[in-house]
């Protein structure tokens, strides 16, 4: 597959071919292999801030919808997908998206897209491409509905096979949700300042917002904005974190004085929240040298600073000294409950994945007891609606260690050991809570 790097990129491309010539390495990147975060930063530094938003418009709605767009164009193209028809392949992708889901004017659509291809060096494409857009034009720009689910709601045939299985009644719901925009949400420092004095600073600006009674430091976006519109936000006052990641910290029941370890930190949400929640002495690990980076910066932005260590947890925790009074195990996953954030995990997990993710989960986990006091909490969550990473990783946990019990907490009016959160839930992610104490 041959591809224009962005550094080959000509600073002189009109804006908006720039942003199609990166919204194709985009795509390309993924089916090439590559996560969003290896390939759309670099493509965003290099537009303004009307077109960044352009192409994450672009990117993500190919990504989400990518197997029914893919559906439809097969129909227009004479041969298969191969070689240096790669690129050309995918600005149709971006375009037949534009053209469907976006209100991109059908003769700006096409011209830029032909010029994208003629930027891309694939100059002998362009006829093709300019011939399959205005065909597809002609015909009505309608996406061609399928009779397989799986191609309707773009997803690998695996996981949706896997998340229809475990899910019989929800199913379609958790579909139809994974598809959609996320939500912004936003946490408030209290310890700072009191959410209701913050959203009168909201409302100055005219950016509405919503609150909820049972998770105070909690505020919905009306409206997505970026975080340079957030006010005080380099100051400190705010974080963005969704309203299932906020809960997580909440369950660790924080008294001032504690040692509380955080195993797998990156980007330091929850470790900002534990902070931010009690005054208590934190380590927060993580394993990839570059994401601990990014969590320092994050603890700077905020003023807070726990110790930070930089190693495997799923290795050990020996070199850590005592032990705590709480533990959180926010473990690596599969991800599939923040497919609406990140659409390329779709593309990129493999059914393979999930039995490696499993049996890293359970090493964390074991390891996580060791640090924890008696009588203390453990508390496992994960970003993941799959059930071997989450209800039935509790039983097998259980079942290896007697010392420990679920340490039941209510929700929602009534009383759990573990709670499963479904994507679009109070408006949040898809996510896993599991609480444990140490006998």
């Amino acid at each position: 597959m041959r591809s224009t790097s962005f550094k080959s990129v000509s600073t002189h491309i009109p804006a908006g071919v720039m942003v199609r010539v990166h919204a194709a390495n985009c795509v390309l990147g993924i089916i090439k292999g590559k996560s969003l975060n290896n390939t759309l930063p670099k493509a965003l530094s290099e537009l303004s801030a009307l077109d960044k938003g352009l192409l994450q418009e672009i990117v993500y709605g190919t990504l989400r919808h990518r197997r029914l767009l893919d559906n439809t164009l097969k129909d227009f193209l004479k041969k298969n997908v191969k070689g240096a028809f790669f690129l050309p392949y995918t600005l149709l992708l971006c375009a037949f998206y534009q053209l469907t889901m976006m209100r991109v004017p059908d003769h700006a659509c096409v011209d830029v897209t032909v010029e994208a291809c003629r930027f891309l060096k694939c100059r002998n494409y362009c006829n093709a491409v300019n011939a399959i857009l205005r065909n597809f034009i002609r015909e009505g720009k309608q996406l061609k509905d399928s009779d397989n689910p799986a191609i309707r709601y773009s997803m690998p045939d695996w996981l949706y096979n896997k998340i229809h299985e475990e899910y019989p009644r929800e199913y379609q719901s958790i579909l139809e949700n994974s598809n959609n925009k996320a939500p912004l949400f936003i946490r408030v420092e209290n310890s700072k300042i009191a959410t209701t004095e913050f959203q009168k600073i909201l409302e100055k600006q005219g950016i509405v917002s919503k609150s909820y009674a049972d998770m105070p430091s909690t505020l919905l976006i009306e409206k997505a904005l970026t975080v340079d519109k957030l006010p005080f936000f380099k100051e400190g006052l705010v974080s963005v974190q969704d309203f299932s990641a906020q809960y997580a910290s909440t369950l660790l029941k924080l008294e001032d004085g504690q040692r509380v370890l955080d195993t797998c930190a990156a980007p330091g949400g929850k470790s900002a929240h534990i902070l931010d929640l009690a005054n208590v002495s934190l380590t927060s690990c993580e394993i990839d040298m570059a994401r601990m980076t990014t969590m320092q910066e994050n603890f700077k932005r905020l003023g807070r600073s726990p110790q930070c260590l930089c190693l495997d947890a799923s290795q050990g925790l020996t070199s850590i000294e005592g032990e705590f009074d709480r533990v959180l195990v926010d473990a690596p996953c599969s991800g599939t409950g923040v497919i609406r954030r990140h659409p390329d995990i779709k593309w990129l997990r493999r059914q393979k994945d999930i039995a490696t993710l499993v049996a890293t989960q359970s090493r964390i986990l074991d390891h996580a007891l060791t640090k924890v006091k008696k009588g203390g909490i453990l508390l496992y969550t994960t970003c993941s609606i799959l059930h071997e990473e989450n209800t039935l990783q509790v039983e097998q946990f259980l079942e290896r260690h007697h010392t420990v019990h679920l340490y039941p907490f209510s929700h929602k009016g009534q009383v759990c050991g573990y709670y499963q959160r479904l994507p679009g839930e109070d408006g949040g992610d898809g996510f896993f809570y599991a609480r444990f104490i140490k006998d």
